[in-house]
């Protein structure tokens, strides 16, 4: 079903009944579907084991699947993973036979979900888990208090996965939980504690110097790269947020929008960003297509066969247009960070 799905989503928008935006749209909608049916399955198999997880007073334990990444912005594209944190109400016991701890359960849940989502090719659709609490040295699945505690001035989390938490939405389970789990979210990224931007810097020359190859460009991580649109709009978002709860969206471009429409930005800036990141989703998705793979962001030399394919791809009269492209929009992201964040 999937592959068939994706199928048919890709023939739509190579065709162009479907423009880019619609196209990731249909992709997370798709995603959405494929991880409810694979939680459903999952438990399926082990409430056979072990009964249902339950509560204190013998209520079952609610759960919730929530998305991070493009997955939670609604933006997925050609070889994107599925970013997830796996969330449930709180410790207990199964009520089967076999009864065992909820953390034991749910722990097996997340290796079930695993197992049943098979890929046909690396990076296209895989189940990323790296941005749950503690990440992999935390457990697969957490209680809403270890959320909680994780995810809080006092606790452990990251400046960069206080950013990462804009994009969280609730996917599958217990929307009453997944709802408290947003909220949590927006008492920690939305608190009004400034954020650090030489902090952020700083990662991004990390990021620029230790994923991209030497003498290459990489249209993800190097300066003027995407990750420099991305980590500015949730920036601005984190910035003005507590105040301004309209801003709270997921969606990259839903989110440069609404900060245009708080003032937060200018109209022609928010224009700027919009066709910016726009363009560079445009490209990396491109780049999956000519490579047939997910990994290698690199853009090719101009005079290279691939840079031609590349060209053709994006609409372009000739590699030389598409170069000149390249480096104006990627000059404008590269400069995205001089005029600082919008303060409130």
């Amino acid at each position: 079903f999937k592959d068939r799905e994706m199928f048919r989503i890709d023939l739509r928008h190579i065709t162009k009944r479907i423009g880019f935006r619609e196209f990731s749209s249909e992709l997370s909608d798709l995603a959405e579907v494929i991880i409810e049916a694979t939680a459903r399955l999952s438990h399926q198999e082990l409430e056979t084991r072990f009964g249902l997880p339950t509560l204190a007073d013998g209520q079952p334990c609610p759960w919730c699947i929530c998305a991070l990444g493009k997955f939670g912005g609604r933006e997925l594209g050609f070889g994107s993973d599925i970013e997830l944190i796996f969330v449930y109400q709180t410790e207990g016991v199964t009520s089967g036979p076999n009864s065992v701890e909820n953390s034991r359960y749910f722990g097996d849940f997340v290796r079930a979900c695993l197992g049943k989502l098979t890929t046909r090719r690396e990076g296209i659709f895989e189940i990323d888990l790296r941005l749950r609490p503690y990440g992999a040295s935390g457990p697969l699945a957490s209680t809403l208090e270890g959320f909680n505690e994780y995810y809080s001035a006092e606790g452990n989390a990251r400046q960069f996965e206080r950013m990462a938490l804009v994009k969280l939405r609730p996917v599958a389970g217990d929307l009453k939980l997944g709802n408290l789990a947003l909220q949590s979210r927006d008492a920690f990224v939305y608190s009004g504690i400034p954020l650090d931007v030489e902090n952020i810097l700083h990662l991004r020359q990390r990021q620029a110097t230790e994923l991209v190859p030497s003498g290459q460009t990489s249209a993800k991580h190097s300066p003027g790269g995407l990750v420099d649109m991305e980590y500015y709009v949730q920036a601005c978002q984190v910035a003005v947020g507590h105040l301004d709860s309209s801003v709270r969206v997921s969606n990259t471009l839903d989110a440069i929008e609404r900060l245009a429409r708080g003032r937060h930005l200018s109209e022609e800036r928010a224009k700027e960003l919009s066709n910016t990141y726009s363009f560079l989703r445009r490209l990396i998705d491109a780049l999956r297509v000519v490579r047939g793979h997910a990994r290698d962001l690199t853009i090719p030399a101009t005079e290279s066969r691939e840079f031609a394919y590349l060209a053709r791809r994006l609409q372009h009269n000739s590699p030389e247009q598409l170069q000149k492209t390249i480096v104006a929009q990627m000059d404008i992201a590269r400069r995205v960070w001089d005029s600082g964040i919008p303060q409130r």
